[in-house]
């Protein structure tokens, strides 16, 4: 039976029900399914956010077609929902066979439900991201946003079969000097955290980056490690961790989450190795993309290290709804919302400069 609106039921999906979702996983094979969609990921949040999980699950015919990763929470300005927290492409539905020839039904659907409950928890934000490497998407026309954040991300596609990895040479160069060095690369256990932690703190530090807190490190090792939907990484020399890696994957993509390395021993090269053997261990697995994630501009170094290794731009953007108006933040300032809703996107501060 084509798939209409009319034939499309939506349920919100909570923690107790997630196998619902867990169950359907195996058969998604688009890069826009992340391991951040995943209940491991969403569960381990809960333990570190203390905020209000769920999904949106849309079923024709009885089977789900699409679902939509959700969490909200309370705050001094009123509830906030965002599609996922930490700023970055990870939100967004994700389809299963059933709704790919008609997303736009499905997208609908979940938008129709996903509005009834911005107003039955009176909320004053709703920030959506569109899904990774979804090109002709309906879900702005569907959400129909008083607010746009164009961003980009950066991907590579990884080789199928026995095709090698090709780095350019800037970045190829970079992973021989890394193991001229003698740097060598080991998988991170959890008596390496505070390793991690201080070369993180290091590194955000220097760079004026909001940090995660730490007991997302913790449960990102102890949790989704051994679950297999994160995988810790260090590099050595001389048996001193001189870089870290924390990789978030699900489907067929790995997002690159927290990289980090020692100001001091950069000239090693062990960030590089780092990621040429993540690529070619992902690769193994049958993974097809290598998801950088964000940069804060294009002008950045961090984006310019990207473009290294032959990456291209995919453009995605941030959804945004203010139910009640943006006269709900009128008495707010940047660091109010910041505090009361920490590691959600509620709005671009430059929206609330007309309330001086």
């Amino acid at each position: 039976m084509p798939m209409t609106s009319a034939n499309i039921t939506v349920e919100r999906i909570y923690p107790d029900r997630f196998s619902i979702i867990e169950d359907v996983l195996p058969a998604i094979t688009s890069p826009a399914l992340l391991g951040y969609h995943t209940p491991a990921y969403m569960n381990m949040l809960t333990r570190v956010l203390h905020d209000n999980p769920l999904y949106l699950a849309a079923f024709a015919g009885g089977e789900l077609a699409a679902f939509m990763p959700l969490r909200w929470r309370t705050g001094s300005l009123g509830p906030v929902i965002n599609g996922l927290p930490f700023f970055g492409p990870n939100g967004g539905p994700v389809f299963t066979r059933t709704a790919h020839s008609n997303m736009e039904c499905a997208v609908r659907a979940l938008m129709v439900e996903l509005l009834h409950m911005a107003e039955e928890l009176d909320a004053v934000s709703v920030a959506l991201y569109t899904p990774f490497l979804e090109k002709k998407f309906p879900l702005d026309d569907a959400f129909q946003p008083d607010r746009v954040v164009e961003r980009f991300t950066q991907y590579l596609s990884l080789p199928s079969g026995s095709d090698p990895v090709r780095w350019p040479t800037r970045s190829r160069r970079a992973v021989v000097r890394a193991k001229k060095n003698e740097c060598t690369v080991r998988v991170g256990t959890s008596d390496d955290l505070p390793t991690l932690l201080s070369i993180y703190l290091e590194n955000c530090t220097a760079a004026a980056i909001p940090l995660k807190p730490d007991t997302y490190f913790y449960r990102v090792v102890n949790d989704l490690c051994p679950a297999g939907i994160a995988r810790f990484t260090v590099a050595e020399h001389h048996g001193r961790i001189v870089a870290c890696l924390v990789t978030i994957q699900g489907g067929i993509t790995v997002s690159y989450n927290v990289p980090c390395s020692r100001k001091e021993d950069r000239a090693l090269q062990g960030n590089s190795l780092l990621i040429d053997e993540s690529v070619h261990h992902f690769k193994q697995l049958g993974y097809r993309y290598w998801n950088w994630e964000s940069s804060a501009s294009r002008q950045h170094p961090v984006y310019e290290f990207k473009s290294n290794w032959g990456s291209v731009e995919a453009l995605y953007s941030i959804l945004l709804r203010y139910p009640r108006g943006l006269e709900a933040f009128a008495r707010a300032s940047a660091q109010d919302v910041a505090e009361a809703y920490p590691f959600y996107f509620v709005l671009p501060f430059t929206d609330m400069e007309r309330y001086p």
